[in-house]
């Protein structure tokens, strides 16, 4: 990997404002990984890669790391079935420690109601 291609990451990462938590676009975050494993295929530390992106060691350290794990979600719409609503059993609770278990909403209603 040239210097080259280390200075067009590092200008690439500071053009980001940055915040705790600030997110990376993920074109980028993949630039900095292919940069880092090739780095660390030719025997850099993580620090001193880190270094000469003008990242936080653990930040390459874990992008590179979790890059395996990244799932690219597919934007594919998928059929949603709509059914109608069954009736639902309710366990109710009440201030006083009473637990009624099994009840409609207005049967829970009444219930409260009348314990009040």
């Amino acid at each position: 990997m040239s210097e080259a291609q280390a200075l067009s990451l590092r200008r690439a990462l500071a053009s980001h404002p940055r915040s705790r938590g600030r997110r990376y676009p993920r074109a980028l975050r993949g630039r900095v990984v292919a940069y880092a494993r090739a780095r660390r295929d030719q025997g850099a530390s993580w620090a001193r890669i880190a270094s000469e992106l003008g990242l936080q060691f653990e930040t390459v350290r874990r992008w590179c790391i979790g890059a395996d794990a990244i799932v690219v979600a597919s934007p594919t719409i998928l059929p949603v079935e709509i059914v109608a609503d069954s009736p639902t059993s309710l366990v109710v609770v009440a201030r006083t420690g009473v637990r009624v278990e099994g009840v409609t909403l207005a049967d829970a209603i009444a219930l409260l109601r009348a314990l009040g």
